[in-house]
């Protein structure tokens, strides 16, 4: 006996209807276990969410000093107020699979012209890759032992911005 198409099209759909009928069941199970809980302290905000695989949290930190992350600070460069950083840590149910990152970050500015900031880079740091971006910027970075430091040149109309950030495993309690 030979089946027509329209039975296959039916099976199908009816295969298709059980898969989205599983994915709903599981995006309820899941937003109905997910718990987000905000905390303030020490002039920062903390954010934890807990899911049914396990927590993820979020640590924020304002006011990064950019000389505490280990490269160096132009001379007479005064911090702005943007700047900060994260850490962020996964944290599982069976804890076999915690995984972290730290983002810390800050900006400076300078009334020196951007080719002297440039200068005084590459003779501090000449083992770090330079490019230079569509924007006008020029960008120095360096990966190893696990971070990502990066360091940004752009000249604007009230100086010269230095823009610091360093990626990678957070601090170890």
């Amino acid at each position: 006996m030979k089946r027509s198409g329209r039975d296959g099209r039916i099976g199908g759909c009816f295969i298709l209807l059980i898969v989205l009928g599983c994915i709903a069941f599981g995006a309820v199970y899941f937003l109905r276990n997910l718990r987000i809980v905000k905390t303030h302290s020490g002039g920062r905000e903390d954010v934890s969410i807990d899911t049914p695989a396990g927590r993820i949290e979020i640590r924020a930190h304002k006011d990064v000093d950019p000389a505490v992350l280990g490269m160096p600070v132009y001379p007479g460069a005064t911090r702005t107020k943007d700047g900060g950083g994260a850490t962020f840590q996964w944290l599982s149910r069976d804890g076999k699979d915690d995984k972290g990152l730290s983002v810390s970050g800050g900006e400076l500015r300078t009334p020196d012209s951007a080719a002297k900031v440039l200068d005084y880079y590459r003779t501090q740091l000449p083992n770090w890759v330079i490019t230079r971006n569509r924007d006008g910027s020029t960008q120095f970075e360096l990966k190893e032992g696990g971070y990502r430091r990066i360091i940004v040149v752009h000249e604007k109309g009230d100086g010269t911005h230095i823009g610091i950030a360093n990626i990678g495993e957070p601090a170890s309690n």
